[in-house]
């Protein structure tokens, strides 16, 4: 067994477990009193690493990253962006289309995508060749087994677009879905946009 050293006993003694020795420590462990102690590990971990609490607890953060992690499979919650665009040469509302056919005018098979699993939608990203002013911008979705979005948003919030050519981004707090429903996203703006790009952010829950 590896050697393991305990460091700051009582008159900064040093004591040694030996290659030969078993070490086992019973109830909690408490390791260092600041961030200033370290940890260093020769030793190669030979179990599961678990935490006691889930969905609590980061491993790194902003200031200290690790550098490179090695995984043969990740499951996780992850952000993925989804980009749209259309043009459209009046201010009525519009559902955006993911293909570059089909009508923006009311949801259809082009204005829906499909839930792989269940997630949530993040933030929309806005721009338009010409500024529209006030525009509320929609999230809509609908169960499996139904022909078209929900007309009815499930949440809208709005952005004042005074500048065109600018993006402009909408955060969403309860757009949640689950998988296998359609969603889409409805624009409408209070004035004329033109040429208008939109990325979608949704954070998709791909844990098993």
């Amino acid at each position: 067994m590896p050697t393991i050293k305990l460091t700051g006993l009582s008159g900064g003694r040093t004591t040694t477990v030996g290659t030969t020795d078993d070490a086992i420590v019973d109830g909690s462990l408490t390791i260092g009193d600041a961030d200033t102690d370290s940890i260093v590990v020769n030793a190669e971990f030979d179990s599961h690493l678990v935490p006691d609490d889930s969905n609590t607890y980061d491993l790194g953060e902003p200031a200290k990253k690790w550098r490179k992690g090695y995984f043969d499979e990740v499951i996780a919650k992850m952000p993925q962006a989804k980009s749209a665009k259309y043009r459209r040469e009046d201010s009525t509302l519009q559902y955006i289309r993911w293909d570059s056919t089909g009508s923006n005018s009311n949801p259809g098979v082009n204005n829906k995508l499909i839930a792989p699993v269940n997630g949530m939608l993040l933030a929309i990203s806005v721009r338009a060749t010409l500024a529209p002013g006030q525009t509320a911008i929609g999230f809509h979705k609908a169960g499996n087994g139904s022909s078209n979005l929900n007309t009815t948003a499930v949440e809208t919030q709005s952005v004042n677009m005074t500048t065109k050519d600018t993006v402009y981004q909408v955060a969403f707090s309860n757009a949640s879905f689950s998988a296998g429903e359609i969603l889409g996203v409805s624009i409408n703006p209070a004035n004329t946009p033109n040429d208008t790009n939109v990325m979608c952010t949704f954070l998709f829950d791909w844990a098993l």
